[in-house]
């Protein structure tokens, strides 16, 4: 078993996105909060068109796709979504559409690790510092 903060960390690096804590309005809304929310809303939609390119053979819409989602995840420390976007935006070849398959398959489990990570995060800033100790099992 390992401690919710290091399987979180594994998924996501804490630091890229506690270090947006800087733009903070005081008063406002917690800004890392809308973030993480805007990302939960937002990365279904884009694999999805992910997802759609690929069956529609369409690579050319498929690397745009993940050119969104990698943007918005390296923007708050999801480095393993980033760089299998970064990967299906470099497809080419007439192996692609197998090799984007592959790909596709280990996006989604990176994105459901760095969701976790993401509602760890978002529940710890809701409820304050603390919750360290929780245990899980590994992602």
């Amino acid at each position: 078993m390992a401690s919710v903060l290091d399987a979180t960390e594994k998924a996501v690096e804490l630091d890229v996105l506690r270090g947006l804590a800087g733009a903070q309005v005081e008063g406002e809304p917690d800004l890392i909060v809308e973030l993480i929310d805007l990302y939960a809303e937002d990365s279904p939609r884009r694999l999805d068109a992910i997802r759609g390119a690929l069956a529609a053979g369409d690579l050319e819409a498929l690397r745009r796709a993940a050119h969104g989602l990698k943007g918005s995840s390296a923007s708050l420390g999801a480095r393993r979504v980033e760089m299998l976007c970064e990967k299906l935006e470099r497809l080419s070849g007439g192996e692609w559409r197998q090799e984007g398959e592959i790909l596709l398959a280990r996006l989604g489990r990176e994105l459901a690790r760095a969701g976790a990570a993401f509602a760890y995060e978002r529940s710890r800033r809701l409820r304050g510092a603390g919750l360290e100790q929780l245990n899980v099992l590994d992602y």
